[in-house]
């Protein structure tokens, strides 16, 4: 079964979700400053993406959801925007609660404009997430579909994605005691935070690929090669069923 938002936005009121809160908030913040003039969307838990929003806002930035916090209520596979008239999406946890995350892939990479960025962030099966899912202990990674790294890498790529950065954040198991994780900060202050592997939750830092046409007349022969650029290829619109 698929996260529930009522369940993630509970988590992140724990000890341990605020700690996978703030190093979401701080790598997304890192690694996206936002322009007057570009038009952004922000889908994910309301307590995450406002204090994205707030270090990002401008007049073009725009909160999808369907709760009452949104500045547009709408469904995140049906969004109301022209195609590629969105400079920057950024999603949080969001393909983690849609039961057909490809298709919110694919929405996304309607609306977004060529060389537009794409940051997205979820839950990582590889981590201690991915353990507790597996042990009889009570906790809201039991049970749950996750999206893993190397299958949203695969369809970024077949729709024509540049993937600059993946992160992986948070060393610390989602555990409820404060006192277990003050013991286990250190693997968020040291070497074992330096290791791009087994976080909590990723980061990925993208950017939407350009194919121009270009002109017949403006293709020329070396060595009995046409050189030139060549349209986006027609697997762009392939999807998974």
């Amino acid at each position: 079964m698929n996260f529930k938002i009522s369940e993630i936005n509970a988590w992140y009121k724990t000890a341990s979700g605020k700690i996978n809160a703030q190093l979401i908030i701080d790598t997304v913040n890192k690694a996206f400053h936002a322009s007057h003039d570009q038009n952004i969307v922000y889908i994910g838990p309301y307590c995450l993406m406002k204090e994205i929003m707030r270090k990002n806002y401008n007049f073009n930035s725009f909160y999808i959801s369907l709760d009452k916090n949104a500045d547009i209520k709408a469904k995140i596979d049906s969004l109301p925007f022209q195609e590629s008239g969105v400079d920057c999406v950024i999603l949080v946890n969001t393909l983690d609660t849609e039961e057909n995350p490809h298709a919110v892939f694919r929405e996304v990479d309607r609306i977004l404009t060529d060389d537009g960025k794409l940051i997205i962030s979820g839950f990582n099966k590889v981590s201690f997430l991915g353990l507790y899912g597996s042990l009889p202990l009570k906790s809201i990674f039991r049970h749950k579909k996750y999206i893993c790294i190397s299958r949203l890498s695969d369809w970024m790529s077949l729709l024509s994605y540049d993937v600059k950065y993946i992160f992986n954040i948070n060393k610390i198991p989602p555990v409820a005691s404060n006192k277990i994780i003050k013991y286990l900060n250190f693997l968020n202050n040291n070497i074992f935070s330096k290791i791009n592997y087994f976080g909590n939750s990723y980061v990925f830092i993208a950017r939407k690929k350009t194919y121009k046409h270009i002109a017949i007349k403006n293709w020329h022969k070396q060595n009995n090669i046409i050189l030139g650029k060549f349209s986006k290829p027609a697997i762009n619109h392939n999807y998974e069923k």
